[in-house]
């Protein structure tokens, strides 16, 4: 680990210096929130599009209660989720620098699962504004080097501390939900339409949600000896994406448990396929998130996983919508959408749809 004076930091920061600081998802760059003139040095050496909001990290719940207004979703995502990735967006009470607010009013709170980061902030005594330490649209910063390799020297010089801890485990960015809106919209997710209409059911269980996971395969599964299924899911946080999987894992007899792969970026389980002496097949589950850009895809050579006997079940497709758009046209596959939204804290909507 490399060397750092924690107590420097804190006193650079309160006098309105720009720090580097680790947390759990990459490098960030924090600034006083409550400070104007750091606020607009922070977004000179962001490089930010004009009207882009910036959210704040916070060391506990109840210092986020004191910044935004906290409704009955955003409550359950903080008592759910966090400290963890996930950056919160809620109505702002106003109390930080407006240029970092969303013009519809809103505010994005971060409460990172990092020691460090926590201990930064608690000894600040208020919240510090959490974006990465990259320039606006360059690559995730997982060490220093990744920083300085991708801003130019005018911005390198602005920086007044690092807190530098080496290397960074290469996890996914924060998830962002806007819990002003009554579904608790994901916003870092995009969309895959399919032009046919949809079969919904509410779910209420965990148990519900792997039943219908099961009930797919059982409705496919004598395909698998010649065709290869391919599952998009695009659902919200905790919303059942995994359980799903894991019904469909149970009913193709596969023992090993079901995780999601949001660190390890595709898992692997093997099955017999129904109707085959010995054949065997693999269900292979993808997180998207994982990805630092669509390109990862082909290196990954995905394209060899596409053949019969295979189910690709894809979390949050809608960020490699485009490339497996391309694979469709070119594959004779079963290519089928998920999409699952809160109703409640316990009830699910969840729409299936199978593409023309």
């Amino acid at each position: 680990m490399k060397s750092f004076d924690l107590k420097k930091a804190v006193s650079i920061i309160k006098n309105g210096g720009l720090v580097v600081y680790p947390t759990e998802t990459c490098y960030g760059v924090g600034v006083l929130a409550s400070n104007e003139a750091a606020v607009k040095k922070l977004l000179s050496y962001k490089k930010r599009p004009e009207g882009k909001a910036i959210s704040i990290a916070v060391n506990s719940a109840e210092m986020a209660y004191k910044y935004v207004e906290i409704n009955k979703e955003a409550r359950a995502i903080y008592e759910k989720f966090l400290p963890g990735p996930v950056t919160v967006v809620s109505k702002s009470k106003g109390k930080v620098v407006k240029e970092l607010e969303a013009e519809d009013g809103t505010l994005g709170v971060r409460f990172p699962d990092y020691k460090l980061a926590l201990e930064f902030i608690s000894k600040v005594g208020e919240p510090i504004t959490a974006t990465s330490a990259n320039s606006s649209g360059k690559k995730t910063p997982y060490s220093i080097s990744d920083i300085k390799k991708n801003v130019s020297k005018r911005q390198w010089d602005m920086i007044d501390y690092i807190i530098d801890v080496g290397e960074l485990p290469r996890n996914p960015p924060s998830t962002v939900i806007n819990t002003t809106k009554t579904d608790m919209q994901v916003l870092r997710r995009g969309e895959v339409f399919f032009k046919t209409k949809g079969v919904t059911s509410v779910i209420n269980s965990e148990d519900e949600m792997i039943e219908k996971g099961s009930e797919l395969i059982k409705k496919y599964k004598n395909l698998l000896a010649e065709k290869c299924i391919m599952v998009m899911f695009n659902a919200d946080l905790g919303a059942g994406k995994t359980h799903f999987t894991k019904g469909m894992a149970k009913e193709l007899g596969i023992k090993e448990i079901v995780k999601s792969p949001t660190y390890s970026l595709i898992k692997e389980y093997q099955y017999r396929i129904p109707g085959t002496e010995n054949k065997t097949g693999n269900l292979i589950h993808i997180d998207a998130w994982r990805l630092e850009n669509v390109d990862e895809l082909d290196s990954l050579k995905i394209d060899e996983y596409l053949k019969s006997g295979n189910i690709i079940a894809v979390e949050w497709a809608g960020a490699t919508e485009k490339y497996f758009d391309k694979i469709k046209s070119k594959k004779d596959l079963i290519a089928l959408s998920i999409e699952i939204q809160h109703k409640s804290r316990n009830s699910r909507e969840l729409t299936i749809y199978e593409a023309n």
